[in-house]
């Protein structure tokens, strides 16, 4: 099976993806409705997927081209920023998240 993706929108939701675990991070600490776990993992696929449909239609509108294999840039998408975040931005998002979620300081002055 011979699977031909652009290398330029490839490239570029490689490079999106990579940082885009800090966006998710920012997005579970600043949105009320996300607490619990299954809610964060599908808020990461969510944003994963709306980040390839973005560079497919930049590529859209840039070249006038489409991508034969687009089902394929999304997953390889999810799968970059799943793993982008397993291992090497956990921590650091993490961190991301709880300096952004509203009401939770370790300082006792400002409770």
């Amino acid at each position: 099976m011979d699977i031909t993706l652009p290398t330029i929108p490839a490239g570029v939701l490689v490079l999106l993806a990579l940082v885009a675990p800090y966006a998710i991070g920012a997005l579970n600490g600043v949105l009320p409705f996300v607490t619990k776990p299954w809610q964060k993992k599908v808020l990461a696929v969510l944003f994963a997927v709306v980040l390839g449909a973005a560079v497919l239609a930049f590529y859209f509108v840039y070249t006038g081209d489409t991508v034969p294999n687009w089902p394929t840039l999304l997953l390889l998408g999810v799968v970059v920023v799943q793993a982008s975040y397993a291992l090497f931005t956990k921590s650091s998002a993490s961190a991301v998240e709880a300096k952004v979620t509203p009401g939770e300081t370790l300082r006792r002055d400002q409770r």
